[in-house]
């Protein structure tokens, strides 16, 4: 006969964990910086929170991947472009307190067009956070990328990002 375990010891080490106001592991890429509130690795590999700092005049190109993502703008504003019904890319603006929910395979960027940093909050599913780290960090590789890219380093990140099913999306208008 089976022997199953008790609902105790089925939840006995996934517990409540607390994260405080500045903890959490870091990840940078460039000047931007994402502090990683919720890790796959504790949610059963079913999502990833992360808090992204967007300083002025940083974001990320016009790309697409097979996973929904959710944004919620904790301070600042950040213009966020995404594709029209006529594929064309149109520009919006989200101000702190507003939200924005990416679908899968959604072309979509984000930059901070203002003068002031922007803070957001990211949910998307573990996937995406494997994805940047393999991307900024791949084989542990903590020397992968300079803060500031040259052409190489950029071909360099776009191939790690399509090991991952990320890709960049030329604007085709």
């Amino acid at each position: 006969m089976p022997n199953f375990p008790t609902p105790l010891e089925e939840v006995i080490h996934h517990n409540v964990i607390k994260n405080n106001k500045t903890g959490g592991p870091t990840l940078d890429i460039g000047p931007m910086q994402l502090l990683w509130r919720a890790l796959g690795e504790n949610t059963g590999y079913t999502f990833s929170i992360y808090e992204m700092t967007v300083v002025p005049g940083m974001g990320i190109p016009l790309h697409r991947h097979p996973f929904a993502e959710f944004f919620y703008v904790l301070e600042g504003d950040l213009s966020i472009a995404y594709w029209n019904n006529k594929g064309v890319t149109e520009w919006d603006t989200c101000e702190a307190g507003e939200s924005l929910m990416v679908q899968p395979n959604a072309p979509h960027s984000f930059f901070n067009k203002s003068e002031r940093p922007c803070r957001v909050l990211s949910v998307s599913t573990y996937h995406h956070e494997r994805m940047m780290k393999d991307a900024v960090h791949p084989d542990g590789k903590t020397d992968f990328l300079p803060a500031q890219l040259t052409q190489a380093d950029f071909e360099k990140l776009t191939k790690s990002m399509e090991t991952n099913q990320t890709f960049l999306v030329a604007d085709h208008v």
